[in-house]
C-alpha cells in the first residue's frame, strides 16, 4: 500500500470538519419564511404583495401606481389593503403626484365611498364631515332659565354613543350658588358645576358615556339656583364626543 503524505490525510480531515460545520449551521437556520432578527428591505421599484387564492392583489406594501416621476425615476411609496372581493379598503398613496403631491391616508367602504380621510393639502381631518355647533344668543334674554331651587332640565336632546367620554360647554349667568349638570339617560353625568356670578361664566361637564358603540342616547342640560328667588339661565355651547 502507498504511503499516504501526514499533510494530505490532515487537509481530509479539515475538509471533513468544515463539511459537518456546515451542515450543523444548515440545520439550525430559522426556517426561510421567518425572520429571527434584522429586517426585511425593499428597494424604491420593489414591494410586498400578499395575494388571494386567484392570484389578486390582498396587501401591497412599497411601490405604488402612479409613479411620481418615471422619467427621473422618482417612484411613489405606499400601501393598499383590498377586500377578498376586490374592493379597496385603506390606501395611502396620491392619485396624481403632480396637481396633489402630498398622500393622504383613506379608509373606503365596499362601494368605494370614503369613510375616513386625511386631508392632503392643509392636514386634520379631510372625512368626515362633523357639524359645528348651532350658533346661539349671545343676549342671555334668549338663554333658558329657571328659579327653581330643584333641579330643572333647561335642553334635551338625542345623540350618538361614538366616544368613551362627552365634553359640554356650557355659558351660564345667574346668581351665585347655582348649579348646572348633565344627565345621560336620566342619570347625572359627572360632577355638577357651580355657577360664581361672574359675568360671562362659561363651564365644562365632562363625563363617561354609557352604553356601547353606535347606542341612541339622551342628553339633558339641567339647572338649579341656591336661594328662593334667584335665577340662573345657560345656553349650550358645544356637546362632543371625545376620548378617554
Amino acid at each position: 500500500m502507498a504511503t499516504v503524505p501526514t499533510d494530505l490525510l490532515d487537509r481530509i480531515r479539515e475538509i471533513e470538519r468544515r463539511v459537518r460545520g456546515l451542515m450543523a449551521s444548515a440545520n439550525s437556520s430559522p426556517p426561510m419564511n421567518q425572520v429571527g432578527n434584522g429586517d426585511i428591505v425593499v428597494g424604491d421599484q420593489g414591494r410586498i404583495r400578499a395575494r388571494t387564492s386567484l392570484g389578486e392583489d390582498l396587501f401591497l406594501v412599497g411601490r405604488v401606481e402612479p409613479d411620481r416621476d418615471t422619467e427621473a425615476k422618482r417612484y411613489q411609496q405606499g400601501l393598499t389593503l383590498r377586500r377578498d372581493d376586490g374592493s379597496l379598503a385603506l390606501s395611502l398613496l396620491t392619485t396624481d403626484p403632480e396637481k396633489a403631491p402630498v398622500q393622504a391616508l383613506r379608509v373606503l367602504d365596499h362601494r368605494g365611498n370614503t369613510v375616513l380621510a386625511t386631508d392632503a393639502a392643509r392636514g386634520g381631518r379631510g372625512r368626515p364631515y362633523l357639524p359645528f355647533p348651532t350658533p346661539a344668543p349671545v343676549a342671555t334674554a334668549g338663554w333658558q332659565s329657571t328659579s327653581a331651587t330643584e333641579w330643572t332640565t333647561l335642553y334635551a336632546g338625542p345623540g350618538f354613543a361614538q366616544h368613551p367620554k362627552v365634553y359640554g360647554l356650557v355659558a351660564v349667568s345667574g346668581s351665585a350658588g347655582a348649579a348646572v349638570r348633565l344627565l345621560v339617560n336620566g342619570a347625572p353625568a359627572g360632577d355638577e358645576q357651580r355657577v360664581t356670578g361672574a359675568a360671562g361664566q362659561s363651564v365644562t361637564l365632562l363625563a363617561d358615556l354609557p352604553g356601547s358603540f353606535g347606542d341612541v342616547v339622551a342628553f339633558e342640560i339641567q339647572a338649579k339656583v341656591a336661594t328662593t328667588g334667584d335665577t340662573v339661565a345657560c345656553q349650550p355651547r358645544g356637546l362632543y364626543g371625545v376620548q378617554s
